[in-house]
């Protein structure tokens, strides 16, 4: 026994480097992590940072690579989490409206393992996550919202099929100072989980959504729609090449500032032509601890971005899309203007059915093409009602699909999934102002 302890610490990997080795190399971890290898580079000096380590830690556990635990901030996917116990349930006036309409009241801990939501919230959200390491090594995070709680019970429970489920709880999220917004507040929302019929699924939770708020005392609203397959279908109408499309649609959900993305792909392109190919010798001095062969290779990913790159009209085509705002219609006719080719015939059939469904025909609806990208884990629909009357603090509920998130988590396979939540200190003062009267929280 000793002798394999001995062996089993002989070949655990416990630094950054010996990791990125075991991988294949700079070159391989940067196309594992779609960065550039500079990164990966400057990885092997300070070590891996928080958003890499969910990741990370997968690739090694499915490689049998034995890694310290530390090297990954504590994460050790050979293991199981604790289990922890959720707070009882408070009943309030939101939840019972969703337990009414048939969904089962579900409880989750304020305490959650962080590495799902650093892999899964995108890079806005993930700055925004309080986390910590509990005394027994486990690296958690206060909850952001409870969407992936929920998501994690169904694995965790069991649960197979179609479940609805509702949930009432705080939620925590750093806010930028002088932003108006609260860093903890009341969370009341609904998910559908395992359901087949996703239109139906969709339009059942708008239209829960929208009543809840109607009984809760708010009736005057916006409702912002999004759906995250239109922008894969608009960029091939635009005859991009498979990675151009690729980095735009990583970066439409993940990028802080779009715009400036989409400009920096059309100067690629431009200065592509003005650009011999550049070689370096192999045979050459090591510069700033990177070999000649890494600095090759990321001249050759500088020239493979640029040659997918945008051309000035496309560059414009995009920067368009994402300022479309308006009646559903509009916007489609102002699509199909952008990107003749593209194929977006199934949307109107999509937004028409989810309307009537939703009971949303009499509703201020619109489509918005830049809503809803701070939820990286989103796969469809978006949603967000909105009161502008409430400045910063808009946003009174939001929601949308997000059907790969629980294979993300664990599952075998991907699961159908949608949801929505309520803020529910929002509600109130919508409520409030909307009705002229104190009401008792909702």
């Amino acid at each position: 026994m000793e002798e394999k302890q001995q062996k089993d610490l002989a070949l655990r990997l416990s630094s950054a480097a010996a990791v990125i080795d075991a991988l294949g190399g700079t070159k391989a971890v940067a196309d594992l992590l779609d960065v550039g290898q500079s990164s990966v580079s400057n990885y092997r000096k300070l070590g891996f940072p928080a958003r890499t380590h969910f990741a990370l830690s997968k690739i090694c556990a499915e490689r049998g690579l034995n890694v310290a635990d530390a090297v990954f901030g504590g994460i050790n996917l050979s293991g199981q989490p604790i289990k922890r116990a959720a707070a009882a349930l408070p009943r309030t006036q939101a939840l019972d409206l969703f337990i009414a309409n048939g969904y089962r009241a579900l409880a989750t801990p304020v305490l959650q393992p962080a590495a799902p939501f650093i892999d899964r919230m995108g890079e806005e959200m993930r700055r925004r996550l309080y986390m910590f390491a509990d005394p027994g090594g486990e690296q958690l995070c206060l909850r952001p919202d409870l969407t992936i709680p929920t998501a994690l019970a169904y694995l965790a429970n069991g649960d197979t099929g179609r479940k609805q489920y509702a949930y009432e709880g705080m939620a925590f999220r750093y806010q930028s100072r002088g932003a108006g917004k609260p860093e903890e507040f009341i969370q009341a929302g609904i998910e559908i989980i395992g359901g087949t019929e996703a239109v139906a699924d969709d339009a059942q939770v708008l239209r829960d959504m929208v009543q809840a708020l109607n009984a809760l005392g708010v009736q005057e609203v916006q409702i912002r729609l999004n759906h995250f397959a239109m922008l894969p279908l608009f960029l091939a109408g635009l005859g991009l090449t498979a990675r151009a499309a690729a980095r735009l649609e990583r970066a439409y959900h993940q990028s802080a500032d779009f715009g400036s993305f989409v400009s920096q792909m059309a100067q690629e392109k431009a200065r592509l032509e003005d650009r011999e190919a550049q070689s370096v010798n192999p045979n050459g001095p090591v510069l700033a601890g990177r070999s000649p062969a890494d600095i090759q290779a990321r001249l050759d990913r500088l020239r493979a971005d640029a040659e997918s790159g945008l051309s000035t009209a496309q560059a414009e085509a995009v920067t368009r899309y994402m300022v479309l705002s308006g009646p559903i219609s509009d916007v489609l006719e102002a699509m199909a203007e952008l990107a003749p080719a593209a194929n977006l015939s199934a949307f109107a059939d999509y937004w028409a059915t989810l309307i009537e469904a939703a009971g949303l025909a009499n509703k201020d609806v619109t489509l918005n093409m830049a809503g809803g990208r701070k939820m990286a884990y989103y796969t469809g629909l978006s949603f967000e009602i909105v009161v502008p009357s409430l400045g910063a603090q808009a946003v009174i509920a939001a929601g949308g699909r997000y059907d790969d998130l629980l294979r993300a988590l664990g599952a075998p396979k991907d699961i159908s999934a949608v949801g929505g939540a309520l803020a529910l200190e929002r509600v109130a003062a919508t409520a409030n102002m909307q009705t002229g009267q104190k009401g008792s929280r909702p």
